[in-house]
């Protein structure tokens, strides 16, 4: 039992929790083996119908800087603004609860914010699959800088179509903004992004680290393919993804061409994304599918994307052909055939996928 004294609290660790016993203990486990003990850690069972909200429980009595909460499901933005509310360290930290750090990791990332007053902390992560009966981890990389105000809305770009820029769990964040601005995760789909967003809207220091010490999974054994979102409405919230970044570069005043370039791949490979999602929805008519592509390719920042994104890899560049022209069909066709090789061949969609912005381990 680790011994506590709030007076100390320096870095709240915050977990939302719905359904899931078999992770759970692992996640918890790694953040009580932290070798920063300066925190608390807030648990938020989330409604969950399993035994996690007894197992938060059981950690609680045996730890006296762990806080359970018990709510409704609500999901995990609303357990995170709960705790965000109730939150006393200096510095905030969230992670999933079905994933992992390393044991050093919050002493890293709290050194290097306290060096250099850092508003936030970016690392590095990795990113675990299990793909025809092993493991396989994709690295996303991150370098060492430690950026002022104004340098880090010039290099920005360079963390955006990585996701290091839009993730929460690879982040340190100084809680003083957090609470003044009142920044929360809004209930919608990918809601870190947007809370991220509004954080680095006003930023000072930026500190970005190589290190990678956070373990996200994407599939485990017994579960080999990627999430397939199957969401009609997909288009709309990438939408709001994109007017939201560009939101965040007229409020710094940033538009030169490689933070356009940057911004339009980004929006180009989502729209692509949404496209396929679309042709492999098998509770959409195909009129309706070709009415939502129609739609897609027609939009007006998609257009001026399709335009300005001279960054795309090789591979992106021949599927945004048929987007750049407007054809329907074409677009269809070429989602169709990512949608059947993600199904037939999950492991060399996942390479493919990952290795545009990530590296094998």
């Amino acid at each position: 039992m680790q011994t506590f004294d709030s007076r100390e609290i320096l870095v709240s660790v915050i977990v939302p929790i719905y359904n899931v016993e078999l992770y759970l203990v692992e996640c918890i486990e790694s953040i009580l083996e932290q070798t920063y003990t300066n925190y608390e850690i807030i648990l938020v069972n989330d409604g969950s119908t399993d035994s996690s909200g007894s197992i938060c429980d059981k950690y609680e009595k045996q730890n006296n800087n762990i806080k359970v909460i018990h709510k409704k499901n609500g999901g995990a933005p609303e357990a995170r603004n709960v705790a965000i509310e109730q939150a006393k360290g200096k510095y905030m930290y969230f992670i999933d609860s079905d994933d992992w750090i390393e044991e050093d990791y919050l002493e890293k990332m709290y050194d290097l914010a306290e060096k250099n007053n850092a508003d936030a902390v970016i690392t590095g992560f990795y990113m675990e699959y299990y793909q025809n009966g092993k493991d396989v981890t994709y690295c996303t990389n991150c370098d060492d800088n430690v950026y002022s105000k104004e340098e880090f809305r010039k290099n920005a770009y360079k963390y955006l179509n990585n996701s290091l820029l839009s993730l929460p769990w690879n982040k340190l964040y100084k809680s003083e903004r957090i609470h003044a601005e009142n920044i929360r995760f809004p209930k919608t789909k990918w809601d870190d992004h947007h809370f991220n967003m509004e954080f680095f809207m006003n930023n000072g220091v930026v500190v970005t680290s190589s290190m990678k010490k956070y373990h996200w999974y994407r599939s485990r054994k017994g579960s080999e393919t990627m999430i397939n979102y199957s969401d009609p409405n997909m288009f709309k919230k990438r939408k709001e993804h994109y007017e939201h970044i560009i939101k965040l570069y007229e409020h710094w005043d940033v538009n030169d061409e490689k933070s356009i370039d940057s911004i339009s791949c980004y929006y180009v490979g989502r729209l692509f994304q949404c496209i396929q999602e679309l042709v492999d929805n098998k509770n959409i008519k195909y009129a309706e599918k070709r009415r939502k592509v129609y739609e897609i390719l027609n939009d007006k920042g998609a257009i001026y994307a399709l335009k300005n994104s001279n960054g795309l890899s090789k591979k992106f560049k021949i599927l945004s052909i048929p987007m750049k022209i407007k054809s329907v069909s074409l677009s269809m066709f070429f989602g169709r055939i990512v949608s059947f090789i993600r199904k037939l061949f999950p492991s060399l969609f996942i390479k493919l996928k990952e290795k545009e912005v990530h590296e094998t381990k």
